[in-house]
């Protein structure tokens, strides 16, 4: 199972985004558990959306002390007022544009950091390059 935790804030498509990544999971005959978490109904606020892929039945059933694999930062404003790495495995790996690695601070040596500004040069159709990301990650 590969799970990856996308963090935002709401008014981002961030759950329209991870529903479209299960869709296409579910297209290849993969299982997919979403989950969304929102803070507040308030423009701005932080929230954060899980989604597990596996070729298996998926047998995990909770969002609470999620275990993920890959966490996609979406707004780089996290970083700084949420732990967007509470969790992540230790060989995990955080994804964020328009970042580098030294955003992690201390952490940088705990995770793999990867820029994902290069996989998203064509910015018209970001669902279709989060897709592309989905497949080479599962």
């Amino acid at each position: 199972m590969t799970e990856i935790r996308f963090h935002g804030r709401f008014g981002q498509p961030v759950d329209k985004l991870v529903k479209v990544l299960g869709q296409h999971a579910l297209s290849q005959g993969k299982k997919v558990q979403i989950f969304n978490s929102f803070a507040a109904f308030r423009p701005g606020a932080p929230m954060y959306s899980i989604l597990r892929v596996s070729n298996e039945p998926i047998r995990a059933r909770s969002a609470n002390n999620t275990r993920p694999d890959v966490v996609v930062v979406l707004d780089n404003s996290l970083f700084g007022v949420a732990d967007v790495t509470k969790g992540l495995k230790n060989s995990g790996q955080v994804m964020a544009l328009g970042v580098g690695e030294e955003i992690l601070g201390n952490q940088a040596l705990d995770f793999r950091f990867t820029p994902l500004d290069s996989k998203f040069q064509e910015r018209a159709n970001l669902e279709a390059n989060f897709i592309n990301l989905l497949d080479d990650i599962i």
